[in-house]
Formats: structure tokens, C-alpha cells, sequence
């Protein structure tokens, strides 16, 4: 009989946990043999989802938000997915629940739901509020998260996670998964780079996570003046981030390129990758970057970044010394390209996550 896979996301815009998912999807496929779902809250679609199984909640769900129904409204979407499930899928299959949104709705899912946390709770939630508001945001992740065990994607955002909330699950910890190949051939698709002469990159959704704004100050301090920044990912600051260029008189050197389904060939084809975040889940990114044996930098920011560069401390740049660092990276790249670690294969994460489904706390 054919195991089946379930991911349940908020939507499939531009981003890291949406990326996970379609990497995973394939990964399942491919390497166990399994038959995957994905099940999408919100019809935004940006990925590129040709070839995958997707359901729309909105195609089959029509639960209403007004007056006193809004109260039960994640409830009644729950079982109108598990019902959706359960009879076009199967009721056994692993549920895997992305994002927030998501999360909130299928902690009252009565399926075999994991929850995949993929960014540092504490650095996104609780840095900087008051112990008041800390009070209330604590409740409410303890309550959305308190039916069903956790998969978080680094050591680091686990750690975190334990230290500020609760869970009365053992909860695991899986790595992204990157398919070298054909994380290969994406890259070797055809762009039009010419024009842009020597360039940096940055990839990743515009959010107050990814800081955007250092970045693009440090990029206006190198030495370097003839340098690119070409910056890919959409999002609610992508705006601020044009005005702050704008400002700096940079709307010549830096380059948005918006939203691609491929990134790759603009990381193939830069002279170095630079994270600029204040926290991240893991940033597959740099994995990916690594794999392209592309010189990387990165902020020593919460997360799994320490997970992914092992000993290699010399990517990683104080936030003071990233003009410096970014001027470096074009005259000494070979002391920013590090080995990947075999433990983020595709291959091996399919594997971890079959055992969990075998040895799943539901069967």
C-alpha cells in the first residue's frame, strides 16, 4: 500500500517554508516512494507547482467569519479538511502543518499532524515586547500548539522554542531537505547577467526578519563602488527597502529582480551570497549557496546557521564589519566557500522522515 504525505501551508507564495515543502514533496516521491498532497488555506500561488498534487481549501470549504461564527471558524475549516482528507487521501497519512496560519487551523485537526516550525519563535515573537505582551503571546502559541508534536528544522530554533514555550510532546528535529542535482540543473538554466557586471545576491522575502536594511547600509560603506546588489524575494518592506536605496543615491548598484521561481542562475553567476538576518529557522539559502560552491557570508544571527557552517566561523561576519566583509568576499572568495555537509541530502532527510512517519506518536 502507498504511503501518503499531507503538507497543509498557508499558501504557496515566494518563501523558505514554501520552498521546503516542494523540495520535500519531491524528495518523498523520489526517494520512499510515497504519494504527496499539499493542501493550500489561501489560493496565492507564486512556486512553481506544475507536476504536484495541490488542493485549495477554498474548493471545498465555505466556512464563514461573521458575527459569533468567527469563534469556531478554525474548528470548522479543521474538520473541513480533515473530512477533505480523510476521504480523498487517506486518514493515515502523515500531516505535515506549515506557517502560522496553517498552524492555527490544524491544531484542532484530529489527523496525524506534525507541525514543521521553521524560524526562531522566540527572536520572532517575544525580542522586544514588554512581559505583558509576552504574557499574551505565550498563551496563544502554548494553545495553538498544544494537540500535536513539533519538527523544528534546526537544533538552535528547538532550543529556543523549549526555553520560552511549552510541549508536552518529544519533539524532533529535521534538517531542510537540497537535491544537489537538480538544484544543479535549475542553476544551469539560461539568464541574461551580462548586464549586470560583478554582483552580489541576496535571496529571500522582504520581512523584518531578513533585515533588508543593513544590508543595503552596509552594501553603500564598501570600498568597492562599481559592485552590484542584486536582491530577489517580494514582500511587505520591499517598498522601504526601494525608498532607503533611493536615498542613498544606490539606484544604479542595486538591482530588484523581485519574486523568481529560480533563483539559481543569479547565485550560480554572483560572486557571493549575503545573509544579512537577525533570525532565521535555517536558511536553505546559504545550504543551496554552499552546494553551488558559492562564497557565503552571513550575521551571526539565531538560528541554524552554526547547523549549517560547522567550524567554518570565518562566514560569518559581525554586523560592524559587513561593508568589509562584502569587500573581501570579491578579493578573497576562496575563504568564504565551505563544504556541504552530507546531512542536508535530500535523500537522507526522506529517510528521517519515513522513520518518523513509522514510528509516528499517533501510531
Amino acid at each position: 500500500m502507498i504511503k501518503k504525505m499531507v503538507f497543509v501551508i498557508s499558501a504557496l507564495r515566494g518563501g523558505g517554508a514554501e520552498k521546503f515543502v516542494l523540495n520535500l514533496y519531491k524528495a518523498m516521491e523520489k526517494y520512499q516512494g510515497y504519494e504527496c498532497h499539499i493542501v493550500a488555506i489561501e489560493k496565492a500561488v507564486e512556486h512553481d507547482i506544475d507536476g504536484c498534487r495541490v488542493h485549495f481549501v477554498s474548493d471545498f470549504c465555505n466556512v464563514s467569519k461573521k458575527g459569533l461564527r468567527r469563534l469556531s471558524y478554525k474548528k470548522n475549516v479543521a474538520k473541513s479538511i480533515d473530512k477533505y482528507i480523510s476521504q480523498n487521501i487517506s486518514k493515515d497519512a502523515l500531516v505535515l502543518s506549515n506557517m502560522l496560519l496553517a498552524d492555527k487551523i490544524m491544531s484542532e485537526s484530529t489527523l496525524r499532524v506534525h507541525h514543521v516550525i521553521h524560524s526562531s519563535y522566540h527572536s520572532a515573537f517575544l525580542l522586544g515586547k514588554g512581559w505583558l505582551k509576552k504574557k499574551q503571546i505565550k498563551r496563544k502559541i502554548n494553545a495553538t500548539y498544544k494537540n500535536h508534536p513539533l519538527i523544528f528544522v534546526s537544533e538552535a530554533s528547538k532550543c529556543e522554542y523549549e526555553s520560552s514555550f511549552d510541549s508536552k510532546f518529544s519533539n524532533t528535529v529535521i534538517y531542510n531537505p537540497t537535491e544537489l542535482k537538480e538544484l544543479e540543473n535549475l542553476a544551469d538554466e539560461p539568464v541574461d547577467v551580462d548586464s549586470l557586471g560583478d554582483y552580489l545576491v541576496h535571496i529571500g522575502r522582504f520581512n523584518r526578519a531578513k533585515r533588508h536594511d543593513r544590508l543595503i547600509d552596509a552594501f553603500s560603506k564598501m570600498t568597492n563602488t562599481s559592485v552590484k546588489l542584486v536582491l530577489l524575494g517580494n514582500g511587505g518592506l520591499l517598498e522601504k527597502a526601494q525608498q532607503q536605496v533611493k536615498a542613498l543615491g544606490l539606484e544604479d548598484r542595486v538591482i530588484f529582480k523581485g519574486f523568481l521561481a529560480n533563483p539559481y542562475p543569479y547565485l550560480k553567476h554572483s560572486k557571493g551570497l549575503v545573509l544579512t538576518s537577525d533570525f532565521e529557522g535555517l536558511p536553505t539559502v546559504l545550504i543551496e549557496a554552499i552546494a553551488l560552491e558559492k562564497p557565503i557570508l552571513t550575521t551571526d544571527c539565531s538560528g541554524g546557521v552554526s547547523e549549517i557552517i560547522g567550524g567554518n566561523k570565518a562566514v560569518i561576519s559581525r554586523k560592524s564589519k559587513l561593508a568589509d566583509n562584502m569587500d573581501e568576499i570579491l578579493n578573497n572568495r576562496e575563504r568564504y566557500i565551505i563544504p556541504l555537509n552530507g546531512k542536508f541530502s535530500a535523500k537522507c532527510i526522506a529517510g528521517i522522515y519515513h522513520q518518523l512517519n513509522l514510528s509516528s506518536v499517533y501510531g
